[in-house]
């Protein structure tokens, strides 16, 4: 009985496979019924069995059992009778999937004048030895524009069997061909193709002399590139040589330099000596591709014997080198009496310049004029060694004061972190101001978090009580770097309570930066302390909180406080504080409450222009009539009635015709205005969905999406969904920008719909592709269409129950664009009134 049983799961499992198998569609069948319609296609017509074929194609190019079907039923469909746009097609599609198999059919295509370009196109693909051979058949059974292709595709896939072919038709009396055949046989290049070209460059027209000549270079750089400099070198010398126009002898240069390599150095000296400024000015450019030290020493020594002009160009040559062999010639050129020198001197000193170059640049950097103390500052900053910051370290102490502050200010833009521990010295002991305030701003760049608390004592015990802004500045750019709050604040509460009451401010205010729950403590004890200039940091600090951890205190402060100051600071604290909370409104109605001057009324308002809540735009409009307050609580209005449209238009509208009509400030009845004039534009299009998807199908297409239901459509079924934050129009919803430039997929948007009565409506729809509506859970209309999106593309009649009924929409694309739009009307079409939208 067991035995019959697995018997009969075996059958069941193989018929219910064979019926998997049988229900994937057969890409063989599918494309021998697309080549059908191919075969006739003509550029306008209907191109649907183009793009089946084509992704057919792309298919069998990953799957080598399919490929070779494909392939063959392309060739076929290339030797029928077929449009010479159908052939182009194909061409297309061998050039992706074509191997030998289809030369003998692209063959007979490359004498074609209507399709030669496409043969070509294909063949050129196909990674076998018949490809060029088919070519190189045609090439001879050619002329004119098609065998100038041929030519040009031979040389493309540098094919050198073809070079006997090439280099007949260099005496061929079409000036277009014997020209790209000088050209291909640049790209095949080799010795062959070299001696061709020389041998036909004495007798050639002009035009094809300029040809040969640019063919000739482009085979000397093949020759370098394959390790035959010494053969390179040969062609360029000839164009380097005297006589040469001006372009011809800088690439000739140029290649000398590339195959000669340091034996290049004299034939630069040369050139930089001579007459001719732009080969001069090129050599010298060259100057940075000669390496090695014997180069160095030719180019140095060739520096006296120069004009200052040239003496600048070389200095910078020499310091893009970057070999310290140049160093003392560099050294000595810094003391030109040429201030172009001066500076190119400086600046190479940057790549060449050891730790003995340090004093001329910090010198320099602090007492020269302007121009030459840049070029020192980012030469410091350029010097390169093992002991260069070690070196720059030592400098501090060795120099006068303005010395010290360029070594220090070179040591922080070098992010020399191992200097933290001098500075910290040099700025609680430096009896200089400068040289002290510029090791404390170098250490908010180079301190670390092992250096906060030397830097909170500092801060604590400065050498000056004046430094102590700008050590509590450096502290904040620590911070920036140190990520871990709780280790920002464990210094300062340490040092707090022995600091001195002068110490005091700096510590809670640095204490509102990390604003962790023990430093809202600390800050909070600090604002009831007997110090005046204590609770006044701390209250400052309070009101800057970055976020509402002390909005109760500041309630309290802006209440109770007799310092009208700090009754101030504490409003406007709190009032940026209920933009950060959860139920921000509450706690503008508390502020309004306190708001005893009209600028701090004002300051409540600008904040509850923020919110976008009913309640909020209540108790902006109570404000309305208060001549004092009426601009302002108007452009709070309109930015709250601005978002709230989306959910309650005719909430939005009543208040908005409000200011219109009530309001004197022109800019607010402006504003209002304009959205009133974008609302009955785009009147009650729904623009607030929750989404979830995309859903796809491999092998399925849009049309089949459609049909398929997806956990959207399950009652039961477990949905993640997001509210649609991108691509919202004004009308629209542009799916694309919400899931990504997709095809053949499908998404579905709900939202909920009050009504305050029972009653018909219109839904007007707009869809890219196709669109299927649910409301209150019954499907009421579906359209599995493929087109662009318009308004009103569907209109379908529904009914609304009192209260809140729920709608799904489901939006399948094919390809394109992908996008809907939905919104509700009376029967007739006219505005409704009373609906709101909410998305949950």
């Amino acid at each position: 009985m067991k035995r019959w049983m697995e018997i009969s799961l075996c059958v069941i499992a193989m018929a219910v496979a064979t019926f998997a198998v049988a229900a994937e569609p057969d890409p063989i069948a599918q494309l021998d019924d697309a080549l059908k319609a191919v075969a006739t296609f003509e550029y306008g017509k209907d191109s649907g069995p183009l793009e089946l074929v084509e992704r057919i194609v792309i298919d069998a190019a990953k799957n080598a059992r399919l490929r070779d079907a494909v392939e063959q039923r392309l060739i076929r469909a290339l030797g029928s009778p077929a449009t010479n746009d159908a052939k182009a097609f194909l061409c297309r599609q061998l050039r992706t999937i074509g191997t030998a198999k289809c030369v003998p059919q692209l063959e007979d295509l490359l004498t074609d004048p209507q399709l030669s370009h496409m043969a070509r196109y294909a063949l050129g693909t196909i990674d076998d030895p018949a490809a060029p051979a088919a070519m190189r058949r045609a090439l001879h059974k050619t002329s004119g524009v098609i065998q100038v292709g041929i030519i040009n595709t031979l040389a493309d896939m540098r094919c050198r069997p073809a070079l006997p072919d090439v280099v007949i038709l260099l005496d061929s009396p079409d000036s277009a061909v014997a020209q790209a055949s000088a050209g291909a046989l640049g790209q095949i290049g080799g010795a062959e193709a070299v001696n061709a070209l020389q041998k036909a460059r004495p007798k050639a027209s002009k035009a094809l002399r300029q040809c040969i000549d640019g063919a000739l270079l482009i085979c000397a750089e093949q020759l370098l590139a394959d390790g035959q400099a010494a053969q390179a070198a040969k062609i360029y010398q000839e164009f380097y040589s005297p006589g040469q126009p001006a372009h011809y002898r800088l690439a000739g240069l140029r290649g000398l330099v590339a195959a000669k390599g340091p034996e290049a150095a004299p034939l630069l000296t040369e050139a930089i000596k001579g007459p001719d400024t732009i080969l001069r000015s090129s050599a010298i450019a060259f100057m940075e591709k000669v390496s090695g030290p014997d180069a160095t020493k030719t180019f140095v020594a060739l520096l006296p014997s120069l004009a200052p002009d040239a003496q600048e160009l070389v200095l910078r040559a020499l310091g893009n080198r970057g070999d310290a062999a140049a160093a003392q010639a560099v050294w000595a050129a810094a003391k030109s009496t040429h201030e172009p020198v001066r500076l190119a001197a400086l600046e190479a000193l940057g790549g060449v310049g050891d730790a003995s170059a340090i004093p001329l640049l910090t010198q320099t950097a602090a007492t020269a004029g302007d121009p030459e103390k840049k070029v020192a500052r980012a030469s410091l900053v350029r010097l390169r060694g093992p002991d260069i910051d070690a070196a720059l370290i030592r400098s501090i102490d060795t120099g006068e004061p303005k010395v010290a502050v360029e070594v220090i200010a070179a040591l922080a833009d070098r992010g020399v972190t191992q200097a933290a521990t001098k500075l910290l010295k040099t700025a609680g002991s430096e009896s200089n101001q400068d040289v002290r305030l510029a090791a404390i701003r170098a250490l908010g760049e180079l301190a670390d978090k092992a250096d906060l608390a030397a830097l909170v004592a500092l801060a604590v015990n400065p050498r000056d009580a004046k430094d102590r802004s700008a050590i509590e500045q450096a502290l904040t750019s620590v911070f920036k770097q140190i990520k871990d709050k709780p280790s920002q604040a464990a210094p300062l509460l340490a040092a707090l309570s022995a600091a001195p009451a002068d110490a005091k401010p700096t510590l809670i205010r640095l204490l509102g930066r990390p604003a962790t729950p023990e430093a809202l403590q600390a800050v909070r004890a600090a604002a009831k302390d007997a110090n005046a200039d204590v609770a006044d940091a701390a209250i400052r600090t309070l009101a800057d909180w970055p976020d509402a951890g002390p909005a109760d205190d500041l309630l309290t402060i802006a209440g109770a406080s007799s310092n009208q100051v700090h009754k101030v600071l504490a409003l406007r604290g709190y009032v940026r504080m209920a933009g950060l909370s959860e139920n921000p409104t509450a706690m503008y109605v508390r502020a309004m409450e306190l708001a005893d001057r009209p600028d701090d009324k004002k300051l409540v308002l600008g904040g509850l222009a923020t919110a976008d809540s009913p309640q909020a735009l209540a108790i902006v409009e109570t404000h309305l009539k208060d001549e004092q307050l009426q601009t302002e609580a108007a452009l709070a209005a309109v930015q709250i009635a601005d978002r709230l449209r989306q959910n309650d238009p005719t909430r939005a509208r009543t208040t908005l015709e409000n200011v219109v009509t009530a309001v004197k400030d022109a800019k607010a009845r402006q504003k209002a205005q304009d959205i009133i004039n974008e609302m009955d534009q785009y009147e009650g299009y729904i623009l607030v969905w929750l989404a979830a998807g995309p859903y796809s199908e491999k092998g399925k297409q849009g049309s089949d999406i459609f049909d398929m239901a997806y956990a959207p459509e399950k009652a039961d079924a477990k949905v993640e969904w997001k509210r649609v934050t991108q691509g919202i129009g004004s009308w629209d919803i542009n799916l694309e920008s919400t899931f990504g430039d997709k095809d053949h997929v499908g998404a579905y948007m709900k939202t909920r719909v009050w009504s305050p009565a029972d009653q018909d409506v219109r839904l007007e729809l707009g869809s890219d592709d196709a669109v299927k509506v649910w409301l209150n859970g019954k499907v009421i209309h579906a359209n599995n269409a493929n087109r662009g999106m318009s308004p009103r593309q569907d209109l379908v009649n529904a009914r609304l129950n009192k209260g809140w009924n729920d709608l799904l929409l489901k939006v399948t694309d094919n390809s394109g664009g992908w996008a809907f739009c939905c919104r509700i009307r009376k029967p007739d079409g006219s505005a409704l009134d009373g609906l709101k939208i909410e998305a949950n």
